[in-house]
C-alpha cells in the first residue's frame, strides 16, 4: 500500500473550523460543517424529488455524497473565498479556480492509493454531471436561506448577497423541476420558527395535557 497513514479524515475534520461568509458581519458564524451538514440532506431531498415525483434516472444517495465533498478545496486549505474577491475580474476567477482544483488533488493524494479512484469523481468534480448540478442547487438554496435569515435578524449586510440568491436559485427552478418543488413544498417552512414548524404535530396538547395531569 502506497500510504500507510493518511490525512484526508483529519482533513476532513477540519471543516468545523473553516469560517464561511469571513468578510461578513454574520448574527451566527456558520461554519463549512454546518454548510455541508445542511448541503448534503437538501441535496438528497432534490435527488429524491427528481427519481420518485419526475420519474428522472438520479441516485439520491449520489447527489448527497457530491454535496458532502462538494467544498474539497475549501478543506484543503483554501477556505471560503468571498464571490466579490473570487469573481472580480475573469483573470481572478480563473486562477482561483486553478488553486481550488490543484487543491482538490491535493486532498485526493493524501488518501490511500486503492481509494482514490472512487473518492476522485466525489472532488474532481463533473460540473456536467446532473448530480453535481443538482449538489450545486442544494448549496444555492442552504446560501439563500442563510440569508433570509440573517435578514430577518436586521442584518441588511446580507442584502446584495439575497439579491444574487434569488437569481441563481430561479436559474436552477428553471433547469430542475425537482428544484421548484422543493421551493413550493419546503422552502417557507425552513424559514418558520420551531413552533410553527411544528404545528400540526401532537406536541403541544400532549405537553398541556401531561402539564396538567401535575397540577
Amino acid at each position: 500500500m502506497a500510504n500507510s497513514h493518511s490525512a484526508f479524515i483529519g482533513l476532513m475534520q477540519r471543516a468545523r473550523n473553516v469560517k464561511r461568509w469571513p468578510l461578513m458581519a454574520q448574527f451566527q458564524s456558520e461554519m463549512l460543517s454546518t454548510h455541508i451538514y445542511e448541503a448534503a440532506v437538501i441535496a438528497h431531498m432534490l435527488g429524491v424529488i427528481a427519481k420518485e415525483v419526475y420519474g428522472e434516472a438520479i441516485e439520491p444517495d449520489r447527489v448527497a455524497a457530491m454535496a458532502i465533498f462538494h467544498e474539497g478545496s475549501e478543506i484543503a486549505g483554501m477556505s471560503d473565498i468571498p464571490s466579490p474577491v473570487k469573481y472580480h475580474d475573469p483573470e481572478t476567477t480563473q486562477a482561483i479556480k486553478k488553486l481550488e482544483r490543484r487543491f482538490e488533488q491535493m486532498l485526493i493524494k493524501t488518501l490511500p492509493e486503492p481509494l482514490q479512484s472512487s473518492y476522485e469523481p466525489l472532488i474532481l468534480q463533473d460540473k456536467n454531471d446532473v448530480h453535481v448540478r443538482l449538489a450545486k442547487a442544494a448549496d444555492v438554496l442552504c446560501a439563500y436561506l442563510k440569508c433570509d435569515y440573517e435578514l430577518a435578524k436586521s442584518n441588511h449586510e446580507f442584502s446584495n448577497a439575497m439579491e444574487e440568491m434569488e437569481i441563481q436559485l430561479e436559474r436552477y427552478r428553471e433547469m430542475h423541476p425537482c428544484v421548484d418543488y422543493f421551493c413550493k413544498v419546503f422552502l417557507e417552512d425552513a424559514k418558520g420558527t420551531l413552533d410553527e414548524q411544528t404545528k400540526d404535530l401532537d406536541w403541544v396538547e400532549n405537553a398541556n395535557q401531561a402539564n396538567l395531569k401535575h397540577t
